[in-house]
């Protein structure tokens, strides 16, 4: 994956921060929690904030590192999937964004969500353990590499 250019304009949110750095600063600074959930429609990571109105896509990453992180599935959602045979956001990795120093962060398990599992649940694709949480987890595409 080609990492992200942080001088790049976002020309789709115009009213937030005009830099990828300025947006994650933004986000940052106010040590908002957010949502990161893999889009299919534009192959990257869709990073969400809190705000008033609900949770809204922020911005859009390629690789993102969080920490104090949970694992969370809407089962109505995922009940959807299974009854409707047909892709649909339910599932998302929640924390707070960790700006450099990752190269510490040192992450044991791969995790995995599979929605047609009858766990439900995020898991630990070596053991198949289900995972609630973590204290760091980098995210890169599909790909999430914990750390308990």
């Amino acid at each position: 994956m080609a990492p992200i250019n942080n001088t790049q304009k976002m020309t789709h949110m115009t009213d937030k921060p005009t830099t990828w750095d300025g947006a994650i600063l933004a986000l940052y600074n106010k040590k908002k929690r957010v949502r990161v959930y893999f889009n299919l429609h534009r192959k990257q990571l869709s990073v969400q904030a809190k705000t008033d109105k609900g949770w809204r896509v922020w911005l859009h990453a390629n690789k993102i590192t969080l920490e104090n992180v949970e694992f969370k599935v809407s089962e109505a959602g995922r009940q959807r999937v299974l009854r409707e045979k047909k892709k649909n956001v339910h599932a998302f990795v929640e924390g707070n964004l960790v700006l450099g120093g990752i190269n510490k962060i040192k992450p044991r398990v791969w995790v995995s969500y599979n929605p047609y599992r009858d766990i439900g649940k995020f898991y630990e694709v070596s053991t198949q353990k289900t995972v609630d949480k973590a204290k760091f987890a980098i995210i890169v595409g599909r790909q999430i590499l914990a750390q308990y």
